[in-house]
């Protein structure tokens, strides 16, 4: 099975409109997403939506506090409860975190949490869950968001709840943010890697040299796949010569995927070239 690329959209950007430009400029599938909780979303609605256009749904997303927000956990309960009127895509989001605490002191919290999602994954033939790492600001010592933010909380999580449906949402931007070597992780971590974010960063090395890594200004963006320090080519052919079978979304920078869509495109196009 090759792999495809697609977008990662936003629930309110899921229209029978943007589905078919998006079929039109070469996108295949669709990460959709959700902030915090579902709101007023009808999910049979929505999937009916994509069911009409050519799109596959490669993930369902919400990003919030599993572990503090009823909202976002029951947000995890009704994705994977729906997941099949999607065609059973991998359910993802943060792993949560207990509000001021460390990665280990929220093990046991997150353990319990995600064994029961994990039943309901099973009841529900639902793929997989899998964690995003973006670390929302938080550090290993205390934090508010999420304990998915590097190899070593990875390593814990797996440890505490060992399961052939827990996985990763990984992308080589928060690695480059985190002055890590995405590919030596990804080598590292690809049997746990199950969808991928087309995200990159950018470091401005001058600027930290000035700035250093406490400032409150950044001297990492987040970029478009061809914009920023990743070497896409290589990793895609890791990806292939570790049999990964799923797609690569494009996320963009700003909020809304469809602002300076030439960029996606051209963006697509870049990846397009190493599959």
């Amino acid at each position: 099975m090759s792999i495809k690329l697609g977008a990662v959209l936003c629930a309110d950007e899921v229209t029978p409109s943007s589905l078919n430009t998006l079929s039109s400029l070469g996108f295949e599938t669709i990460n959709i997403t959700f902030w915090q909780s579902l709101g007023t979303f009808d999910l049979p609605q929505l999937a009916e939506t994509v069911a009409a256009s050519p799109l596959e749904v490669s993930a369902l997303s919400i990003f919030g506090n599993t572990l503090s927000s009823v909202d976002t956990l029951s947000g995890w309960e009704s994705l994977i409860t729906h997941s099949s009127l999607f065609g059973s895509p991998y359910v993802t989001g943060f792993a949560g975190r207990v509000t001021g605490k460390s990665v280990e002191d929220s093990l046991s919290a997150w353990k319990a949490t995600f064994s029961s999602l994990l039943d309901l994954a099973y009841k529900h033939d639902c793929p997989g869950l899998l964690f995003e790492n973006c670390r929302m600001g938080d550090l290993w010592k205390r934090g508010n968001w999420n304990i998915a933010i590097n190899g070593e909380a990875w390593a814990l999580m797996f440890d505490t709840l060992d399961d052939s449906r827990l996985g990763l949402q990984w992308e080589p931007c928060h690695q480059v943010e985190a002055f890590l070597d995405p590919l030596i992780q990804l080598k590292g971590w690809l049997p746990r890697v199950k969808h991928i974010h087309g995200k990159d960063a950018l470091v401005n090395w001058d600027l930290l040299k000035v700035i250093g890594l406490y400032s409150p200004n950044k001297a990492t963006s987040s970029v478009l796949p061809g914009e920023g320090d990743s070497d896409w080519g290589a990793i895609i052919q890791l990806l292939k010569e570790g049999g990964y079978e799923g797609s690569i979304d494009i996320e963009t920078k700003n909020q809304t995927f469809f602002p300076e869509l030439e960029e996606k495109k051209q963006s697509r196009e870049y990846l397009q070239k190493y599959l």
